[in-house]
């Protein structure tokens, strides 16, 4: 049976992003936890509770987006038990229809790890809009 590992923790957070890079919402939904703790803050939305309405977003974004791709910096991850914190800043650039956007956010993705399937699961996607630093700023994350 496999172990909560920060490597693993790190590794089911990249597949949240290519998931999301995939445009594949089947295969999102199925990273989600199923329980009534799930959150998501989207940057710019009002945060959403509750499994129904957080699946339901990346519903609406995915069919939506007509491409979309992340870069991701300063990841951090930790392992408590069964609960994974990572956190994280995402530079973004994407498609909607011919528009094109980009933006920077830091994140704080948190996950669950099941013991049955031996998988994490994420339970928790806070994202808000920021200014990435750039390597060795002083008090910054790093």
């Amino acid at each position: 049976m496999a172990e909560p590992t920060v490597e693993s923790l790190i590794q089911a957070n990249a597949r949240f992003y290519e998931t999301f890079e995939e445009l594949n919402f089947a295969a999102m939904r199925e990273m989600w936890e199923k329980s009534d703790r799930v959150y998501c803050c989207h940057p710019g939305w009002t945060p959403l509770k509750g499994e129904r309405p957080v699946l339901d977003s990346w519903k609406r974004i995915i069919e939506n987006t007509t491409t979309i791709s992340f870069t991701l910096t300063h990841v951090d991850a930790h392992v408590a038990g069964a609960v994974g914190i990572v956190t994280l800043y995402e530079t973004i650039a994407s498609r909607v229809g011919h528009e094109r956007h980009s933006s920077s956010t830091a994140v704080t993705n948190l996950f669950a790890f099941d013991p049955a399937s031996g998988a994490w699961k994420i339970f928790h996607h806070h994202a808000s809009h920021s200014v990435a630093p750039e390597e060795g700023d002083a008090g910054l994350l790093n």
